[in-house]
């Protein structure tokens, strides 16, 4: 495994730097932190650990703010956007994406993978209202904790007749999808993690399908 560090200028005045894990693979996993919930952090670093796990490349995104030490403005979300795409737009190669939002990064996963033309998976960590309609469109895994104040149960009510949308609360966790008990945050956390695994997996295992069925119509092709 190569890892690599891909610095690009960003809007708030200091280069955003993106880490890149390349395993040749032809799937991309593209992690979306929270705002103020970096890519080291539990629920990303083992999301980033599981996908790996399967093969897949993977990118790690810093926000320009973030980089900068500035506050994200609401009004500066499309921009967040516009990088992000930008960022992932140098891996043209990459047949199929995954792509692993937690809370206002899956506002951005979600705006972006609406308009993507690549086949995308989306795994939304603890989403914000503004995700809804995104993950209304794209289907995905959610997962939320039941005490999470930015996503009220009515939200989870919505969700949970989506044909498309595989839906899992956490019992009295919170926005980080911890909760006042260490042993308790550990066990969720081991959950999580399995429910990464599962996703990964079916997903590793379609792509793969995809791939098998364009190399048997390519050796057809050519025996024409």
């Amino acid at each position: 495994m190569d890892i690599k560090w891909i610095s690009l200028p960003s809007h708030w005045g200091r280069d955003a730097r993106h880490k890149y894990y390349d395993q040749g693979s032809d799937t991309l996993a593209v992690i979306f932190p929270g705002k103020n919930y970096p890519a080291e952090q539990p629920l990303l670093y083992y999301a980033v650990r599981s996908a790996l796990g399967q093969g897949f490349n993977v990118l790690e995104l810093e926000y320009g703010y973030r980089s900068a030490r500035k506050e994200l403005k609401k009004e500066e979300l499309d921009v967040l956007a516009r990088e992000c795409g930008e960022a992932i737009g140098l891996f043209p190669e990459a047949a199929r994406l995954v792509y692993i939002g937690k809370s206002i990064g899956t506002v951005v996963a979600g705006q972006l993978a609406a308009r993507e033309t690549r086949p995308v998976d989306c795994l939304y960590l603890t989403p914000l209202p503004e995700t809804v309609p995104f993950i209304t469109e794209t289907g995905g895994m959610v997962i939320y904790g039941s005490a999470d104040p930015l996503f009220p149960p009515r939200l989870a009510e919505d969700l949970s007749g989506h044909p498309h949308v595989a839906l899992y609360r956490m019992d009295d966790a919170n926005h980080s999808l911890e909760t006042g008990d260490t042993g308790e945050c550990l066990a969720i956390l081991m959950v999580v993690n399995r429910l990464y695994g599962e996703y990964f997996g079916a997903v590793r295992l379609e792509a793969e399908a995809t791939r098998n069925a364009y190399e048997d119509e390519e050796g057809e092709g050519a025996a024409r």
